[in-house]
């Protein structure tokens, strides 16, 4: 099959109103508004800031923009067990997690820098959702391999925000669940199988991570040795659903983990 063409006119445009949006937020501030919640029978309060109208507003535009442009790939229609809109979420987790850091940072060299950074990462990482879409495209294994990484990345930096809010569990777990749920179907939608058993492994894990964001709120370690840690949880759990999936769990697969684990653990306890 010969390599799709990426409308390079649309993914300018969509990269434009995203730095865009950014740099407007920057000099106009939202009024704050409090809300007071009673989950549980115990207070809870949620402050609704700009930055999460900006988080919210680049989360649906990327994710509109990037819907727009793979809908021009030849071959979307072929492959009915991966939907579209799994396409959206790296590139929408991104857009956020983006806008969520870049209104937090006080420096405008370093905001500068970072919003270059993001229209760069953006771009490629809508690219290579294109270039994914079909297996029978030439670069289809390294997109895929890229894209699998980017997922653990977005993953790590998830939770290591998640855990320096130092939020309550109720807020923090189920936070750390619905991303881990989202980036779970991405990764486990790769795999050529109904697509209704992935949403239902993916469930498993991202109720996996969140259960395991309580325990380790009472564990008192720094937020990055927290992201860690739940980043290997998810690395294990993923792989694991993966495996089994494809019906290729063997040992070899379960060594690898442990070593990982072993790995993971040694230098968290070093950082703790």
């Amino acid at each position: 099959m010969q390599g799709a063409s990426l409308d390079r006119n649309r993914l300018s445009v969509l990269i434009a109103a995203l730095l865009l949006g950014s740099v407007l937020f920057r000099f106009i501030e939202l009024p704050e508004h409090a809300v007071e919640l009673h989950p549980l029978g115990s207070p809870l309060g949620i402050r609704l800031t700009g930055t999460w109208v900006l988080t919210a507003l680049m989360v649906g535009l990327v994710c509109t923009g990037t819907n727009v442009i793979l809908h021009d790939h030849p071959a979307l229609g072929k492959y009915p067990g991966r939907p579209i809109y799994v396409t959206w979420i790296l590139p929408g987790i991104m857009a956020g997690l983006s806008a969520y850091l870049l209104a937090n940072l006080e420096a405008w060299p370093v905001w500068v820098a970072g919003l270059t950074v993001v229209g760069i990462s953006m771009t490629l990482v809508i690219a290579a959702e294109y270039m994914a879409i079909s297996p029978e495209e030439p670069a289809y294994p390294a997109a895929r391999l890229s894209l699998n990484v980017l997922a653990y990345l977005l993953a790590f930096v998830l939770f290591a925000v998640i855990q320096h809010s130092r939020g309550r569990s109720l807020v923090t777990a189920s936070f750390t669940l619905f991303a881990a749920t989202l980036l779970a179907i991405d990764l486990l939608s790769a795999a050529d199988v109904p697509f209704r058993r992935v949403m239902l492994f993916s469930a498993i894990v991202g109720l996996i991570l969140g259960e395991s964001t309580w325990a380790i709120n009472y564990w008192q370690i720094d937020s990055w040795a927290g992201g860690l840690l739940l980043l290997l949880i998810f690395y294990i759990a993923t792989n694991v659903a993966h495996q089994y999936l494809l019906e290729r769990l063997s040992r070899s697969v379960v060594v690898e983990l442990i070593v990982v684990t072993l790995v993971v653990i040694a230098i968290i306890l070093l950082k703790a």
